[in-house]
């Protein structure tokens, strides 16, 4: 029993830290490392749930962790590779966030080891419309990146059935005075 309560101990302080990173005073825009931990502590909170049905880690330049991000940008992505990329797999899931450089821009990945899917499939995500009842999440991340950065940026899905999924998503480096918005 003690262990029992030492999990929900551990859920409340996770999901305390996710909403407190969630709400970041009512900004838009939060620095890379904000958005890593509130990753992390989604993938901590959906482990616990889903009993240590996945591992994940996470790859950054620590130089790039100043930079900003639309907030809520890594968790849609999150959230796809375990309900649809890891859900259904029988063996345990790998989720790797990586962040690295490309010039003057940032490359924040969210690779998965599960089911994949086929191109059509990776082109439809990114097609679709408000009034579909699943899968926006994805779309609505890569549609705030376009909004924000503009058109050369955004996300890239590339998936190969049983092998996983790749989303990238490609943003120009912004720092904390480069931004006049939230």
């Amino acid at each position: 029993r003690s262990e029992e309560y030492e999990g929900a101990g551990k859920m409340v302080s996770l999901l305390a830290k996710f909403f407190r990173i969630s709400l970041s005073q009512g900004k838009d825009m939060i620095p890379l490392e904000k958005e890593l931990e509130h990753a992390s502590s989604y993938l901590a909170i959906q482990n616990i749930r889903f009993k240590d049905k996945f591992e994940f880690q996470i790859e950054a330049d620590p130089a790039l962790l100043k930079y900003l991000c639309p907030k809520l940008s890594i968790q849609p992505l999150l959230e796809n590779a375990i309900y649809h990329g890891l859900n259904r797999m029988v063996d345990e899931g790998e989720i790797t966030i990586r962040i690295r450089e490309d010039g003057d821009d940032i490359i924040l990945s969210v690779e998965d080891n599960g089911i994949g899917m086929t191109e059509e499939q990776c082109q439809e995500i990114l097609r679709k419309e408000p009034g579909d009842r699943t899968g926006i999440g994805i779309k609505n991340v890569n549609d705030r990146i376009k909004i924000y950065f503009g058109e050369e940026y955004g996300l890239t899905i590339t998936s190969e059935l049983d092998e996983g999924t790749c989303v990238d998503i490609r943003m120009p480096k912004v720092e904390k005075g480069d931004y006049d918005g939230k």
